[in-house]
């Protein structure tokens, strides 16, 4: 067997040989360099299927290991089909990524942060959510020892509030942990989203975790930036970075 396998390889076609030699450089490539260093990042929102399920998988492995909530499903879920999701990656490997669920005022379907006790409509009937597009930001998760020194949070939040202000959201939530929460304010507050806040006094409880997590409620109005087009270009522009890339 040993001494026909040199004649075998003498005999195959070109194109196979081509086929083999590039399976074997992309192989080497990946152990010497996982993490495509040197490879700019890219934020985009995709609907690839090879990089949703490296998001949806990430997205499981942090949440279950952080949160210690086996048999609670944080992989892909109903929300999914009605969000846009962002990712964060280096070539083709996903660093990271959230979504962003929205919501026209004449549809009644829940939000993340919703169930059969807790509405935003009924909780916020100051905001008159029946009358404006709102939206739910959650599912943020990044790769641990990513083999990045950039700020990939930071990204994915400029990217996703370019998403935001071109898209006509009068008001955004989202729900988190408060050290998460101070973080996406901070960020906000960076951007000129001076009325981002961290909402005191309600806690939206996930069933699947009780209490033993304490979520906290952000909201940023953002109604003057879709009142301002000259604002929300100048927003706008503050979401490029010039060490990566944003792709809509």
């Amino acid at each position: 067997m040993s001494e026909q396998m040199p004649q075998q390889m003498q005999n195959d076609e070109p194109e196979s040989l081509n086929f083999f030699s590039t399976l074997q450089a992309i192989a080497t490539k990946r152990e010497l360099n996982p993490y495509a260093k040197g490879e700019p990042i890219i934020y985009e929102f995709t609907e690839d299927p090879g990089l949703l399920h490296q998001y949806y998988r990430l997205r499981e492995d942090r949440y279950n290991q952080t949160l210690k909530s086996e048999g609670y499903n944080w992989g892909e879920d109903f929300h999914d089909k009605l969000s846009y999701i962002l990712i964060a990656r280096r070539g083709r490997l996903c660093l990271g990524g959230c979504r962003l669920t929205i919501r026209e005022p004449d549809e009644t379907w829940l939000l993340p942060v919703e169930n059969s006790e807790f509405n935003l409509r009924n909780t916020f009937p100051d905001l008159e959510l029946n009358s404006i597009r709102h939206a739910e930001l959650s599912r943020f998760v990044i790769m641990e020892d990513n083999g990045s020194e950039d700020n990939i949070f930071d990204g994915l939040c400029k990217a996703m509030y370019n998403k935001v202000v071109t898209s006509d959201i009068r008001y955004l939530f989202a729900v988190s942990s408060y050290l998460l929460a101070r973080n996406w304010r901070a960020v906000s507050n960076s951007f000129g989203v001076k009325t981002t806040k961290i909402v005191e006094n309600i806690h939206p409880v996930e069933r699947a975790l009780g209490d033993e997590v304490k979520w906290h409620l952000i909201l940023s109005d953002l109604t003057n930036f879709c009142n301002n087009n000259l604002l929300t270009h100048n927003l706008a522009k503050v979401f490029y970075n010039e060490n990566s890339e944003i792709m809509n």
